[in-house]
């Protein structure tokens, strides 16, 4: 019997996008990052109804599914590709993270989903 797993949805997963890590803050007061992280995934037009992680209920308007069980924060930053967005809008590209789902898939194998 063949195992399923997550690599197994690596051909629909054509996308990337890249994450960095927030680290703080500059002098000014605006948000530091880290390095950024480049992420094969599934970007997906989603609207739902979503719990943010300050517990306010928000529309969510795109989901992406994180080939990797990476731990990522909502204060992250995630940077999405102007051919995904049609758009080089700061807005657009630079969405904010609304909330953040880490799902087991089989024994030991997690994925992730972001909710913008």
């Amino acid at each position: 019997m063949a195992i399923l797993t997550v690599r197994a949805f690596g051909p629909l997963m054509t996308q990337r996008v890249t994450i960095a890590p927030r680290t703080g803050y500059d002098s000014y007061g605006n948000a530091a990052y880290g390095t950024d992280v480049t992420y094969q995934c599934a970007v997906v037009g989603e609207m739902k109804l979503i719990r943010t992680a300050r517990g306010q209920e928000a529309p969510s308007k795109q989901a992406i599914y994180l080939m990797s069980a990476a731990a990522i924060r909502p204060e992250d930053r995630v940077t999405l590709s102007t051919g995904d967005v049609n758009s080089t809008e700061e807005y657009a590209i630079h969405p904010p993270i609304l909330a953040v789902g880490r799902y087991p898939f089989t024994t030991g194998q997690w994925f992730t989903q972001l909710f913008l």
